[in-house]
């Protein structure tokens, strides 16, 4: 058998015996998943399948081999802005056909703008003056978050119209199998841990856009399917926070954070090491301000790839 201690963690694929036919002939079956134990003795592997955990003697396998990590699966930018809505809601939501509306006091874009998945099912004009009604009703700016190139059409009926672009980020993804296997745990800092509601000291961590965060905050973070609440922390003080979620088989990182006083660490990596251990999903995605050239390479770096962009437009009147 070729497969090393090294190999642990990684996609293989494992050729094992089945038994014996009636005609004393062996049947053979194969495995693909991550090895997730090969003990001292070499006397079994445990691979990881999408089925569960399979234990092989080393004695019934034929032959085994490390494979490439699974990539990513294939999504349209629409489709996994779909997905990344269910993980950041607005509290206040409305439908306008394939357009969502979301409120919620105006902390964050994503929470406090119109998302155009489809056909707003009327006149654009007529649609545009329904979303600038619905947030005005709220206090707040009409805001279009415009997934790019996928509703550049869009866009270019909103900036002929007079709405221009403010700001936006990169929406990156990557495998979770390949995050995996390039082993982001840094020796001797402290375990991850993630719980399912943020505490004071989590809260006090998260400076959004370098400032406390609100009061209404705390209510768009816990609104979720089961969010996670992650951290780094030495004598319980948090070094290293984000917010995890878990959506058709995608896990969104959001606020993330590091504490000034411990940069250089490798906090970032190691918090996203350990979130990752704790996670079925088969693919990430996060988002990143495309201004933020240090997170920006430090996610390249790891093997996330651009999947998309997105934008937000507001009228100039």
């Amino acid at each position: 058998m070729s497969l090393r201690p090294t190999d642990v963690g990684h996609r293989v694929v494992v050729r094992r015996i089945l038994g014996e036919e009636n005609d004393g002939r062996r049947e053979f079956g194969d495995l693909l998943g991550e090895l997730i134990e090969l003990d001292p003795d070499r006397q079994r592997v445990v691979v990881r399948t999408a089925a569960g955990d399979v234990a092989v003697a080393v004695a019934d396998v034929v032959a085994a081999k490390r494979v490439p990590p699974k990539p990513v699966p294939r999504i349209d930018a629409l489709e996994l802005e779909r997905i990344a809505a269910l993980g950041w809601r607005g509290l206040d939501t409305a439908t306008l056909g394939g357009w969502q509306l979301r409120a919620a006091g105006g902390w964050t874009g994503r929470a406090n703008s119109v998302l155009p998945l489809g056909d707003p099912g009327v006149p654009l004009d007529t649609a545009l003056d329904t979303v600038r009604a619905w947030y005005a009703e709220r206090g707040l700016e009409p805001t279009i978050q415009l997934p790019l190139p996928a509703r550049d059409d869009l866009r270019e009926q909103l900036e002929d119209r007079g709405w221009t672009d403010r700001w936006g980020a990169l929406v990156l993804v990557a495998s979770v199998p390949a995050l995996r296997a390039a082993r982001l745990a840094v020796p001797g800092l402290p375990p991850v841990t993630v719980d399912d509601d943020p505490d004071a000291a989590w809260l006090a961590g998260y400076q959004y856009r370098g400032r406390p965060i609100p009061d209404v905050a705390v209510e768009v973070l816990r609104t979720a399917d089961a969010p996670g609440f992650a951290s780094v922390r030495e004598n319980g003080v948090p070094l290293a926070i984000c917010r995890t979620v878990l959506d058709e088989g995608w896990l969104g990182i959001t606020a993330v954070e590091v504490d000034p006083a411990h940069r250089r660490r490798g906090l970032a990596t190691h918090l996203l090491a350990g979130v990752l251990d704790r996670t079925d999903a088969r693919a990430v995605y996060l988002q990143v301000d495309p201004g933020n050239t240090i997170a920006v390479a430090l996610y390249r770096k790891l093997g996330f790839r651009q999947h998309h962009t997105y934008r937000y437009y507001r009228p100039t009147v």
